[in-house]
């Protein structure tokens, strides 16, 4: 009877941890469902249990360990780790068209897409470039005119705001209010006005206004780059997978790197260990919080030196490399988080 329990508070021990890691990956709805059984187990096993009581007690305890279990493989590997299918399209870049252009016309960020397609100079795109553009289903023909209409709408949805706050302002009066909604109105209908009602194409003004548009837009949106947030986490390295999309089209969240073998895995940056242990698909696997919502996923480790809930400073040694891939290289995947959202690892790495 003492090794049942025993092994009950061991299981007990282990449904805490896997809620800890389920919260962690957000995954909200299994997480509580998975607290609940943990927490009732726990409650229970510390609490007086009248032998005559123990075998219905036991049966029980055994119900909510199934529910739990399967629970847990519902949420693990956990959205930090998730094997994504490449979703969107692939656009080839005609004469004339902009990265900046592409981005605002598919209503995406520069950032992201630049991450997603691993370009680091969006100015240096040509004409039979192909960009991946995810989450988008169809191809836009037309990618200027495209780009043009979405600023003009967001010029338009801004001024419409202003003009709301304005009027809703206690300091301007009636008249004021009527007449700043007046000029905004004008203002939206000339930017949406069709092309027989606007100056004709191709004249100074036209060309010079369309210029400096274009030129705003791209002061506006520019690639960041955040190279000193994290180190890399082996020395002697080599980046045989990129992040994003692969030329089989498939998508990764993460980069793959190589490495000799028994090499030392350091922590990306300080932080506290938020996972450490075994996952399906991803052998050992660390992953690790950090300031400014930022986390880090090192996976198909060797040898795990941290345990959950342990704080480590940034180069401290946490694991080994080991793991061999299907061409017999030794290698581990990083990943870096922000807000839980997968983000190309070189755009912060040295």
């Amino acid at each position: 009877m003492e090794g049942i329990m025993t092994g009950l508070l061991k299981n007990a021990h282990m449904l805490r941890c896997a809620a800890s890691l389920v919260i962690a990956a957000y995954a909200q709805k299994y997480a509580l469902l998975l607290g609940l059984c943990a927490t009732r187990l726990w409650a229970f096993l510390n609490s007086p249990v009248k032998k005559n009581q123990l075998s219905k007690s036991l049966t029980y305890i055994c119900f909510l360990l199934v529910i739990s279990v399967f629970l847990a493989s519902c949420s693990v590997p956990s959205p930090y780790l998730q094997k994504e299918p490449a979703k969107g399209i692939y656009h080839r870049v005609k004469k004339g068209e902009t990265f900046q252009g592409i981005a605002r016309a598919y209503r995406i960020k520069m950032q992201d897409l630049a991450e997603v397609n691993n370009i680091d100079n969006p100015g240096l795109i040509k004409e039979g470039s192909v960009v991946f553009i995810p989450d988008a289903n169809q191809v836009i023909d037309d990618v200027m005119t495209s780009a043009r209409k979405t600023d003009a709408e967001s010029k338009a949805a801004t001024r419409a705001d202003k003009a709301v706050r304005i009027k809703s302002s206690p300091d301007n009066d009636r008249g004021k209010d009527v007449r700043v909604a007046h000029e905004t109105s004008k203002s939206i209908t000339s930017e949406d006005a069709s092309p027989a009602e606007s100056p004709a194409a191709g004249t100074p003004s036209d060309e010079k206004s369309e210029h400096k548009s274009k030129s705003d837009a791209e002061e506006k949106e520019k690639i960041q780059f955040e190279k000193k947030r994290f180190i890399w986490p082996v020395e002697k390295y080599t980046v045989k997978t990129s992040f994003g999309i692969q030329p089989n089209k498939t998508y990764h969240n993460w980069i793959k790197i190589v490495a000799v073998a028994g090499t030392s895995v350091k922590a990306a940056a300080s932080g506290i260990v938020i996972f450490s242990g075994p996952l399906k698909d991803y052998g050992e696997t660390i992953i690790v919080r950090h300031e400014n919502s930022y986390a880090t996923v090192y996976t198909h480790l060797k040898k795990r030196y941290v345990k959950t809930d342990q704080k480590i400073k940034k180069g401290e040694a946490i694991a080994t490399v080991g793991e061999k891939d299907e061409a017999g290289d030794t290698y581990m995947n990083f990943e870096v988080r922000l807000h839980g959202k997968a983000r190309n690892p070189l755009f912060f790495l040295p």
